[in-house]
This record gives C-alpha cells, sequence and structure tokens, in this order.
C-alpha cells in the first residue's frame, strides 16, 4: 500500500513554525523514503514543533520507526518538541514492542494537542 502524506504548517514563535504531518496508508521500507524527503523539506524551513498525525495509518513497520525517531532527534536537537497525535492501537503496539514510547509525547485527539500547545505558549512568552 502507498502512504500519503498531508503536510501544514502554522507559525509558532520567534519565527519559527509548527509543522503537521498527517501519514495515510502504510510507513515501511518501501514508503519511509517519501517521508524522508518530505521531513527534508520541513526542515529547510525553521521547525521547532514536528506532529505526527498517525489517525489513518495503517501499518508501520521498523523503517518507518526509524525515520519518525530520526526526525524527533533533529527537532529535538534545535531545542523543539516531536509530538505524535492520534496513535491507533497497531501503531501504539510497533512503538510498544520496539520499547521506543519513553519520551514520546502523545495526544489522543486535537483538542489535547492545541491545549498543550496553548500552554507551552503561554509559558514561552511569560
Amino acid at each position: 500500500m502507498a502512504l500519503t502524506i498531508h503536510s501544514s504548517f502554522r507559525p509558532w514563535k520567534d519565527g519559527q513554525q509548527m509543522a503537521k504531518l498527517g501519514l495515510d496508508g502504510t510507513l515501511d521500507t518501501a514508503t519511509a523514503p517519501q517521508l524522508e524527503k518530505e521531513l527534508e523539506a520541513v526542515f529547510k524551513g525553521k521547525t521547532q514543533i514536528l506532529v505526527f498525525d498517525l489517525e489513518k495509518l495503517s501499518f508501520l513497520s521498523s523503517g518507518g520507526v526509524r525515520v519518525i525517531l530520526a526526525a524527533r532527534k533533529q527537532v529535538l536537537a534545535c531545542n523543539g518538541s516531536c509530538m505524535m497525535l492520534k496513535l491507533q492501537p497497531q501503531i501504539e503496539k510497533t512503538f510498544e514492542i520496539i520499547e521506543a514510547l519513553d519520551g514520546l509525547m502523545l495526544f489522543k485527539d486535537d483538542e489535547a494537542l492545541d491545549t498543550f500547545l496553548s500552554a507551552l505558549q503561554k509559558s514561552t512568552a511569560a
């Protein structure tokens, strides 16, 4: 199966941006390069917040996990944050099996994410 990536951006703070990538389909060895290419474009901008919306992701292989964790490492190196939204049970299980959930910021829905981001913006503005 293929991977479709829906990207959206919004201003964050201090000239930075928030990037949200909605993944639809399968993220595996065959489609991971497509996400890597999209992430290159995301990181050409000043991305401080990176959100992976995984609501429509039906399958995730270790190759896909590698790309997501590499993106997380890259954004954290720039003092940013990486978050995952709407993990399906089979996707969450993949992260559990390889013990990669520690330190990941997970949100069940857009409302929970927006509440967190609003509080984060208020705390950094103070």
